[in-house]
């Protein structure tokens, strides 16, 4: 059996993906965040709001596709490719970074973000899809990486107390620790900081898991999605729905959402698959990477100053003589760039210029 005969494409999972990519984009390139819809912008701490949802729902999508495309593949992928896709997705992420925010000095500069943190995701399931079979150690691991993430958040630091407010207990320690003197996020911690890569990997894991007992019993998806549902009623009284801090509660709820969309979108495929807009989902789900690399560079050029104001605030204030309420403006922009950048990502694409690590 060759390497290309095992691999396996599933449409609505890259519908999903692809949903989950443009969310992204969507968020990320609001007008104002002064005037963002509060449904669009990330909740202040605690709390679940749309924007919440994208990241989780992506790196779900990483852990579903993962079986699909690995397991039994002939001959396996080697562990030394999938070290290096993992860190070029790290590379990759932190050259856009360093462009948006470019600065010789350390303090200026942030070792940490969306990419590098799905290098690492991808880097720990692609090892654990190439070295086991079944969904029980995949599963077994989300819960083990869950359970130690959310005991260490009741841990007190050195010479702190246990806390799960912004920046503080054994979280903004670990963050300040191993990435103090780098740019952090609020300047007290980083929401893709060390800690919370524990429960991040569990969402991925949680997707491997699924994949491959759906695999063999069909009906398994929308099983697990209602188990998944029912399952974060108990973390609620352990741990707040946090993003920042990626609480065990905030994985599975956000898994519950995820596979009950994948579940639904499969469901429906059979009347909705030959849609244009579903088909341009499912296509910015193939492209995701190269999605995601326009719009940042799209925002790169956006904070560029021209007469001492950056573009990306001229722009707004042009768009604002419309007239429109300024959520909706900002929402207007968003939209506009958002697409923006799938018109030169489908462009792209078209050519086949399309990034793969």
């Amino acid at each position: 059996m060759t390497a290309t005969a095992t691999r396996t494409r599933d449409d609505a999972l890259d519908a999903l993906r692809g949903l989950a990519i443009f969310g992204m984009v969507l968020v990320n390139l609001q007008g104002s965040d002064a005037h963002v819809f509060p449904i669009l912008a990330h909740a202040p701490w605690n709390g679940l709001t749309i924007a919440d949802l994208v990241f989780p729902l992506f790196l779900l999508c990483v852990g579903l596709s993962l079986p699909l495309a690995m397991d039994g593949r002939e001959p396996p992928a080697s562990i030394g490719r999938i070290v290096r896709r993992s860190v070029l997705l790290y590379l990759i992420g932190f050259s856009i970074g360093w462009i948006v925010h470019a600065s010789p000095h350390l303090i200026d500069i942030r070792f940490t973000g969306v990419l590098a943190r799905i290098g690492i995701v991808y880097l720990v399931c692609a090892l654990t899809v190439r070295s086991t079979s079944g969904w029980r150690v995949p599963a077994l691991a989300a819960v083990a990486l869950m359970a130690v993430h959310g005991a260490l958040l009741y841990a007190a630091p050195p010479g702190g107390v246990a806390s799960m407010a912004q920046g503080a207990g054994f979280s903004g320690w670990l963050d300040r620790a191993v990435l103090g003197g780098t740019r952090l996020y609020g300047k007290v911690f980083d929401p893709e900081g060390p800690l919370s890569t524990l429960s991040a990997i569990a969402t991925a894991m949680i997707g491997v898991a699924v994949q491959r007992l759906t695999i063999q019993r069909p009906n398994a998806l929308f099983k697990t999605a209602v188990l998944c549902f029912v399952a974060a009623f108990g973390p609620w009284f352990l741990w707040p729905v946090n993003k920042a801090l990626w609480t065990p509660t905030f994985v599975v709820i956000n898994a519950a959402i995820g596979l009950g969309m994948l579940c639904l979108l499969k469901s429906f495929w059979p009347s909705i698959g030959a849609l244009s807009p579903v088909r341009l989902a499912a296509r910015l789900g193939q492209v995701a990477l190269t999605l995601y690399v326009v719009h940042a560079l799209l925002t790169a050029i956006l904070v560029i100053r021209v007469g001492g104001e950056r573009l990306w605030v001229s722009s707004f204030d042009a768009l604002t003589r419309l007239g429109l309420p300024l959520d909706w403006t900002s929402l207007l922009y968003a939209a506009i760039a958002g697409t923006l950048s799938v018109l030169i990502t489908l462009a792209l694409a078209k050519r086949g210029w399309v990034l793969r690590v």
